[in-house]
């Protein structure tokens, strides 16, 4: 019989709902393997491949997107796991499918996710289920995409999970007291260092360890033997403040640097310091599955070095920033950043936002066991960022390779302190630690300025085709004689969208014949067929009404508030989110119009905005009001550069830079998948709670949205590139949409990294065009011009000189201007048009 520890891929709680980072381990037993040494042993192709043994290896030839080969059985269920040996160079996760005498029926209910590699080598990897009753098929989906698949053996593995958790470690009076949990419906007898314990059914027991007093950061550890199972290990670092010991001081290259670096002479672990106060540590500096390597300090280059059997660490000091360089030729987990202080904003980039004294890995946006998250799949971290802001320091960290595997818990649930823990984990690290008094967002700035923004990908097409594809779009499956859809589709009903008719205006020059509009259906507004129509009066009294209904709803002090579904959870009935669109909307009215009753509401909304932290609570039709979200970013930068523009209040720039800011880490700034860079995942949570997990999974529309608003930005603060981050978002984009095929030329919702596979609702492609010719310098919407006594919007560029409008227009057009707000002027275009003012 095959024996294996293997491990649950569930994570626990303990019984006050913190983490238990210690994966339940479990005794694997061999019910059935199949080898392939004569033939495919009943595995047979089932969709889009073709199944054959050769040499021991059962070969697919996966031919489609969707493969998949199954077999029959007669064998024992309940818990089980299917475990594989393969290779193959196909995308994205496989799966697993199951059927028993009691469920005959292939459902998505009994289907798990099979985790794959597609480098051409050979892995193992693991899937677990649970299938009560007797198992009559299995189904493997390998992939989801065509190529080759090699699968050297298939093991069914019986699943007994250990009896015993260690749930909790608390440090108390010089021991470290672990909590340990029994599962069993039946006491539990155990050893640890020789001495036997029992614990009732369903009961916890404690066990007390001792902290020795030699080191400032102390392994606490308990091994359990519990009969055949493997051995059930924890340890915890203990941070010890009294205990001093032997320090090296480490030189910083700059003498007014406030930050200093002491490093214990054993390299075990370093402390921090920022104006003489201690503000983190590193510990331990790094540790091979909670041992300490022994090291010694060896002499030569900057910064301090240590070398030991089979591990080298070098840590330097140069102003603020601390570099570490690990070497091991064992995994190993380092460097254990652990920030102290009370929390007051966390940031993992593209898994958490967190505000003051929040936990990671909460419930609070995801419900489902991927709300566990403090060591996630790294193509879901968008870039190399973790970070933490307390009322001592901000303490960031960036690194190079983006293959190791970073750690993010708050508070510490590993250690069970009460400090924020941040390491990597894997053989060749790289990192670099930031340590100073500023906001998470100008952490994001930080991370950013070590390599600057990325390369652009590489257009898809050209600019003309560009808009051919977008036509097509526009002329496809939207389109009816009623109108536009917003997505293909018949759930959305098709109207005479005006966004949709000024974007084929824009791209034509011809206006469609409409005899009615209906403002909206992009995502990006665009008015201007009703100035080339001669209705421009009918959209503006659409948007004073739209004014008044925002000023009617909003309270004395600027606020706007949510009460709805998605409230559930939240500290508060608003956000920053929930308040940003309406001040964005209501400052864009005064910007064409001058109105100064909506600019004095749109002014108050901006200075109450100030008290947020995070960006969430834009799109509470699905996601909850707590999350997290990129769009709030978007209408925050919006609202506060309109706010600038129309106030010169440089307070509001500041404010307007710091929530660009904001939305970066939604952005990934890195790839490994011909479509991912600038890719835009949209909140850090779930629809429902529940699914789709929109963590890692890019939907492009909104990041269009954040980008639109960075052209904004870009004409007032120079500290990043904004135009070449938005137009890097837009290349993602226009990479994403369908090249061909029904739905050619629209965006599809959200675009799956692993399996570069678009996937639906799709969605007009009216806010590309507006974002390529607001970064292009073009007219979008409207051109507004404003001196000290004249305001004037138009559908071509305008300026104001000497008391007229000049107005770059096109020869032959009828349009109109808006004058002050109020006045409607009518244009039969020369090509450069002039409109008095006095």
């Amino acid at each position: 019989m095959h024996l294996t520890a293997t491990i649950l891929l569930a994570m626990l709680c303990s019984a006050d709902g913190q983490i238990n980072p210690v994966p339940r381990t479990v005794l694997s037993e061999t019910a059935h393997e199949w080898t392939f040494d004569r033939d495919t042993q009943g595995w047979a192709a089932q969709n889009d491949c073709t199944v054959s043994a050769e040499a021991g290896v059962l070969r697919i030839n996966s031919t489609g997107d969707d493969p998949f080969l199954h077999c029959g059985m007669d064998l024992p269920g309940g818990p089980v796991a299917i475990q594989i040996r393969a290779r193959g160079r196909t995308a994205g996760t496989g799966r697993v499918f199951w059927t028993t005498d009691r469920s005959p029926d292939r459902s998505e209910k009994r289907a798990v996710s099979l985790p794959l590699h597609h480098d051409g080598e050979w892995h193992e990897t693991t899937a677990r289920f649970d299938a009560p009753g007797r198992l009559r098929d299995l189904r493997i989906d390998p992939g989801v995409a065509p190529g080759q698949f090699e699968i050297d053996w298939i093991r069914l593995l019986k699943i007994t999970p250990h009896p015993l958790t260690v749930d909790d470690a608390r440090h108390e009076d010089g021991r470290v007291r672990f909590v340990v949990k029994n599962h069993a419906a039946e006491p539990v007898e155990f050893t640890i260092a020789g001495k036997a314990h029992t614990v009732d059914a369903g009961a916890v027991a404690t066990v007390d360890r001792p902290i020795a007093a030699t080191r400032p950061v102390e392994p606490v550890s308990i091994e359990i033997e519990c009969g055949k199972f493997p051995t059930l290990r924890r340890t915890v670092f203990v941070y010890r403040p009294d205990v001093d010991g032997r320090w090296i001081d480490v030189r910083s290259n700059s003498p007014s640097s406030d930050v200093s670096l002491q490093v214990a002479a054993d390299g075990s672990a370093a402390r921090i310091r920022r104006g003489g106060k201690v503000v983190a540590i590193l510990g331990p500096i790094v540790h091979c599955d909670g041992k300490l390597p022994t090291m010694k300090p060896v002499e030569g280059g900057p910064g301090v070095r240590f070398r030991g059997d089979g591990v080298s660490l070098d840590l330097t000091l140069a102003g603020n920033e601390i570099a570490v360089a690990i070497d091991t030729k064992k995994p190993c987990e380092g460097p254990v950043v652990r920030a102290l202080g009370s929390l007051e904003q966390g940031l993992f980039a593209g898994l958490e936002y967190l505000g003051k004294g929040e936990k990671s890995s909460s419930t609070l946006d995801i419900e489902t066991p991927e709300h566990v998250r403090y060591a996630p799949d790294p193509m879901k971290v968008t870039m190399p960022l973790m970070s933490f802001v307390t009322d001592r320091a901000s303490v960031a960290m960036t690194w190079d390779d983006m293959t190791l595997q970073p750690v993010y818990a708050t508070p510490n649930f590993f250690d069970c302190d009460t400090d924020h823990r941040m390491a990597l984990r894997g053989r060749k690290i790289r990192a670099t630690i930031c340590i100073d008094g500023v906001s998470a967002e100008e952490t994001v700035y930080w991370a950013v300025q070590q390599k600057g923004l990325p390369p652009l990908p590489a257009p898809p097409r050209s600019q003309q085709q560009q808009w051919d594809l977008c036509l097509k779009g526009l002329n496809g499956p939207l389109k009816t004689d009623a109108g536009w859809g917003h997505c293909a589709g018949e759930r959305w009903g098709r109207q005479p969208f005006a966004d949709m008719a000024s974007t084929v205006y824009r791209l034509t020059g011809k206006a469609p014949e409409l005899t009615r509009l209906v403002p909206g259906g992009g995502h990006v507004r665009n008015g201007t067929i009703y100035f080339v129509t001669g209705r421009a009066e009918e959209l503006l009294g659409h948007y004073r009404r739209e004014a008044a209904g925002f000023i009617q709803r909003q309270q004395a002090d600027g606020s706007y508030h949510y009460d709805g579904k998605y409230r559930r959870g939240h500290f508060e009935d608003t956000a920053s989110g929930v308040c940003a669109r309406p001040a964005a909307m209501l400052l864009e009215f005064a910007r064409l119009t001058g109105d100064e009753q909506a600019l004095a509401a749109g002014v108050r909304t901006l200075d109450y905005m100030k008290r947020f932290r995070t960006p969430r609570g834009a799109q509470v039709w699905e996601v909850a009001l707590h999350t997290p979200d990129q769009l709030a970013s978007a209408y925050l930068v919006w609202a506060y550069v309109r706010g600038f523009e129309l106030t010169g209040n440089k307070e509001y720039l500041t404010e307007a830079r710091r929530w660009a800011l904001s939305g970066v880490p939604f952005t990934y700034l890195w790839d490994s998948r011909p479509i991912m860079l600038y890719s835009t995942p949209p909140v850090y949570g779930a629809t429902n709670w529940v699914a789709p997990n929109w963590m890692g999974l890019p939907v492009q529309w909104v990041g269009g949205v954040y980008a639109y608003a960075l052209t904004m930005l870009a004409p007032h603060d120079d500290s990043l590139d904004w135009n070449h981050l938005a137009r890097g978002i837009l290349l993602s984009a226009e990479q994403q949409q369908y090249p061909d095929g029904p739905h050619v030329g629209l965006l599809p919702d959200s675009f799956h990294l692993a399996a570069q596979r678009r996937q639906p609702a799709d969605i007009n492609p009216t806010a590309l065009v507006s974002l390529r010719l607001a970064l292009d310098g073009q007219v979008d919407f409207l051109s507004v011009a404003a001196d000290a006594k004249h305001r004037v919007a138009a559908p071509f560029p305008v300026v104001i000189r000497n008391g007229k409008a000049h107005i770059h227009g096109k020869a032959g057009v009828k349009y109109q201007v808006l004058v002050d707000g109020r006045k409607i002027v009518e244009v039969h275009s020369q090509g450069e048009d002039v409109v008095e003012l006095e």
